[in-house]
């Protein structure tokens, strides 16, 4: 019977049993709590297993399929384009949401001990370049390195083709075999989704004082749903066709449900890709180009979440609310800062609150931890969104480029 389920079905199970296993757990038992930590940090590393091989062998197939009908340099800066424009318009919207709605301020906080290290420009140079370009690929914490070499490899498959033939062909056969890899483990990720909820819920019922943080949940939880249901349906619409905007939504409704449950992007993105292909039609020279550039620069979604959160913490600084300077501050270095959370995956949102604080300066330096106690599902909404937007993008990049062949949603995994 579960073999015949659709996947999403099998996360939703998944997602249940682990609130239902979560809320079961009295918080004061550290042994349980403990083992449930350790369950969520061997789950994420397992979802995540195929990623890595699967990019690296994926992405220069398909940069060389591209080179051959001299489509990639056009595609791929369509992608950056369209995605980059995502992250900054998601910014504008949440920034006007919060100057708008003007969310309750929140207590502060002296305690400085989750600080943790704040990525920027030099991390993510030091990243695409380490010592050696196979550091990378054992890591497996960034995938902007292990994008960069196969883009690198693509492009010198093009170079000379009678000697590089071998090679592609090798790489193509591999693409597929890391291919049904990750198909094994997005089938069996419905049982790892129990213990990243489970372990999520536990640290959300035990986060202090959660009621003063009601008004910001409340309008970040807004701003997805109209995201979801309004905003991406309509260009979707508008973008793609005329076509039913629901039924892509349905169609990437499995990875968006393990990217909010998890909180980590890469968690999700395996499911994703997979979803891409045999749901929504995405052949792989778009899907493996566009979905992991996604993952790294196009967190529209943490984008959002980052600028309403940012206003909230700034103004619970101070009895005078947030400058029209302030605002605009915000609409320029909001993209800015969630362009460098592509080293963060399990991070997002916190990770780019980190930064704009560093940013801002003026002895606002530790103002992100305002919002630390609701880290979770702040960071849980943002990977929702950035999963979801990942799929669409992907899927509307394809369309515009020939590359996806529409499926009846009654065929979807």
């Amino acid at each position: 019977m579960l073999g015949h389920m659709k996947i999403w079905m099998k996360y939703l199970m998944g997602a249940i049993l682990g609130a239902a296993l979560a809320l079961a757990i009295p918080l004061e038992n550290a042994p349980l709590r403990n083992a449930l930590g350790f369950l969520f940090d061997l789950s994420i590393r397992i979802g995540r297993y195929a990623l890595v091989p699967l990019v690296l062998f994926s992405v220069p197939v398909a940069v060389f399929e591209l080179n051959e009908d001299k489509e990639f340099w056009k595609g791929l800066g369509r992608t950056i384009l369209v995605l980059v424009a995502a992250v900054a318009a998601m910014s504008v919207v949440g920034v006007l949401v919060a100057a708008i709605v003007r969310p309750a301020r929140i207590p502060l906080v002296a305690d400085a001990a989750s600080a943790g290290k704040v990525p920027g420009i030099r991390d993510l140079l030091f990243g695409v370049f380490p010592d050696s370009p196979f550091a990378a690929l054992v890591a497996g914490q960034f995938l902007l390195p292990t994008y960069f070499l196969a883009l690198l490899l693509g492009l010198a498959f093009s170079h000379d083709r009678s000697a590089t033939k071998p090679v592609v062909v090798l790489f193509d056969s591999l693409s597929r075999v890391f291919y049904q890899i990750n198909s094994f483990f997005v089938e069996f990720l419905g049982v790892l989704v129990i213990a990243a909820t489970a372990r999520n819920v536990l640290e959300l019922r035990a986060a202090p004082r959660a009621d003063v943080y009601r008004p910001l949940l409340l309008t970040v939880g807004v701003e997805a749903l109209v995201v979801t249901l309004v905003v991406l349906p309509a260009a979707l619409w508008f973008f793609g066709g005329r076509k039913n905007p629901y039924r892509i939504l349905y169609g990437l409704l499995a990875p968006s449900l393990a990217a909010l449950v998890s909180g980590d992007l890469y968690f999700s993105l395996g499911s994703l890709m997979k979803h891409s292909k045999e749901s929504l039609g995405v052949r792989r020279r778009a899907n493996a180009l566009d979905i992991p550039l996604a993952a790294i620069f196009g967190r529209a979604g943490t984008a959002l979440v980052t600028s309403t959160a940012f206003i909230v913490v700034l103004s619970s600084y101070s009895n005078l609310g947030v400058s029209p300077g302030n605002l605009l501050w915000i609409v320029i270095f909001a993209p800015f800062a969630t362009l460098l959370v592509g080293s963060s995956p399990d991070r997002g949102t916190m990770a780019a609150l980190m930064s704009l604080c560093a940013l801002f300066g003026k002895g606002f330096e530790n103002g992100f931890l305002i919002a630390a106690p609701v880290a979770l599902p702040l960071i849980a909404i943002g990977s929702f969104l950035d999963a979801l937007w990942a799929g669409c993008a992907s899927l509307l990049l394809a369309r515009r480029a020939g590359f996806a062949q529409e499926k009846e949603a009654r065929f979807f995994i």
